[in-house]
């Protein structure tokens, strides 16, 4: 579905260009994890965020904003607003972004893999023009929504490698055998093809064994792994029920 980017986001946010103080030239921001409900799980695996920056924040606001004529996404955008939460006081500032021709933020991020405590920020958004500084935080509910589960299931991959490490070495178990026990079967239990693709990476940080598949693909256009050079992930060609 190739919706307008400036429409994936909150309602309240389209509003806030108008509510911050006058004379506003700089919004900056963190994403900070903060805080675990699970006791064992005191840190965060930061991970997600090179797919979410070349394939939204470049690739899908091309796509579907910069490289469309900008008659053609105002007019999408404002029919959206306007028969939902009624007209904007203007529609400049988008009609300007599109002249502009690219995002004008910079982000600056610890390194993806990186064990983050929680309350530490793991990244930095800020915009580069004064002009555009409601683009900051326009940005945070796509960059929540897609980093979210590479996060969450790398920090659980992660935590279940710590625990059969442990074990591996109190029952004498050759720790090269545990890559392959934290198998991922999840594709058929995910809410979407994205999704599998997110988590399948995440887990692929912890462990070897997966049997979805994209997540390897992912992982070679994304993050410049290479199948060819390295394992990156993999299963066997087993048997199942329906052959049975």
């Amino acid at each position: 579905m190739n919706t307008n980017p400036f429409l994936l986001t909150d309602y309240y946010k389209v509003g806030h260009i108008f509510q911050y103080p006058s004379n506003t030239s700089l919004v900056y921001s963190n994403l900070t994890p903060r805080k675990t409900r699970i006791p064992e799980m005191q840190q965060m695996v930061f991970f997600g965020l090179q797919y979410f920056v070349k394939e939204y924040l470049i690739r899908y606001f091309n796509d579907n904003f910069f490289d469309q004529p900008k008659e053609k996404v105002m007019e999408a955008y404002k029919r959206r607003i306007r028969t939902s939460i009624g007209e904007l006081p203007t529609y400049e500032h988008l009609e300007k972004l599109h002249d502009l021709g690219y995002l004008p933020v910079e982000i600056k991020a610890l390194p993806e893999g990186s064990l983050v405590p929680m309350r530490v920020p793991c990244l930095s958004i800020v915009n580069t023009k004064a002009e555009f500084y409601w683009i900051t935080n326009f940005l945070e509910t796509l960059l929540s929504a897609i980093t979210w589960q590479p996060c969450t299931s790398a920090s659980i991959a992660y935590t279940y490698r710590n625990l059969l490490n442990r074990y591996a070495a109190e029952t004498g178990m050759p720790e090269a055998f545990v890559q392959w026990q934290g198998h991922d079967f999840s594709f058929r239990g995910m809410s979407s093809y994205e999704t599998a693709i997110l988590s399948g990476m995440g887990h692929l940080l912890s462990f070897t064994g997966t049997d979805t598949i994209p997540a390897i693909d992912a992982l070679e256009q994304y993050y410049g792994a290479d199948a060819e050079k390295e394992l990156i992930g993999g299963s066997v060609a087993a048997t199942e029920h329906s052959v049975m």
